[in-house]
């Protein structure tokens, strides 16, 4: 699985779930980051559930051809209030 995230530099400081890649600044090299595997599970998220920023990662792995490429609705905040584990650079 690679975990996508689209909340910016900031907030990726902040706190991100642990493997994910920043967006922002990976974009021009996010073929390179992904696994080879087009098959590989990706997951992008953002900030919440009214956040639709994470269609910039969904589509960007979807455009390097990767075919399951899955939302997590609840984003940052939800990941955070579920009690899910939490890395920082």
């Amino acid at each position: 699985m690679a975990i996508i995230d689209v909340n910016g530099p900031k907030s990726f400081q902040k706190g991100h779930i642990p493997t994910a890649i920043e967006f922002s600044s990976s974009k021009s090299k996010l073929d390179s980051l992904l696994p080879t595997n087009k098959d590989t599970l990706v997951v992008a998220y953002c900030g919440g559930p009214s956040c639709g920023a994470y269609l910039k990662g969904a589509k960007a792995a979807q455009e390097l051809g990767y075919k399951n490429v899955r939302h997590l609705s609840a984003g940052i905040s939800g990941w955070r209030k579920a009690g899910g584990k939490i890395e920082k650079p």
